[in-house]
């Protein structure tokens, strides 16, 4: 897990860093936990989104969107997939809460199979579930179900849309 989050902190800073394109892209997530103390429907906008042959990686801090902070908002969210070019696609979702105690709560599942990760580096799964990875002219949609190896369950999707230029 620490490889993940420092590989998707590093993607994010990165993102966050990048001088402003004309093909960036904004984007919208929808996540829904069931079970847990954090039961409920999360939607946020205007986090960071990156689509690009089929892959997306997306980061999500509220309070950069401009959503009070709380121990019942998440502290960031995060999603990766990764196409599976004619085999089932993998995705990586990880929502992170902070308690008011400062414990962190992360409900993650890494369903991305051992053939679509990077050379060697082999990361064993965590929980389980599906994603379909749908791209237009428009920008691209990853939508998930899945369940941690806890057994909560999880669903959502992350819509990246293009941008046509214009700030």
């Amino acid at each position: 897990m620490i490889a993940y989050a420092r590989a998707a902190g590093l993607a994010a800073a990165l993102m966050l860093l990048a001088a402003p394109r004309a093909e960036a892209q904004v984007s919208t997530i929808r996540v829904t936990i069931s079970g847990g103390p954090h039961a409920g429907t999360y939607i946020l906008e205007r986090g960071q989104c990156d689509a690009l042959d089929g892959s997306v990686i997306s980061m999500f801090t509220p309070r950069l969107a401009g959503v009070a902070e709380g121990p019942k908002v998440p502290e960031s969210i995060e999603v990766y997939t990764e196409p599976g070019r004619g085999k089932t696609d993998g995705f990586a979702v990880n929502v992170d809460f902070r308690a008011k105690s400062g414990q962190r709560i992360m409900y993650e599942i890494y369903a991305i199979p051992p053939e679509l990760q990077a050379p060697g580096l082999g990361k064993p799964a965590k929980g389980r579930g599906t994603v379909a990875i749908q791209q237009a002219a428009t920008g691209t949609t990853a939508t998930f179900r899945g369940e941690t190896k806890d057994g909560v369950k999880m669903e959502g999707s992350v819509t990246c849309v293009k941008r046509d230029g214009r700030r």
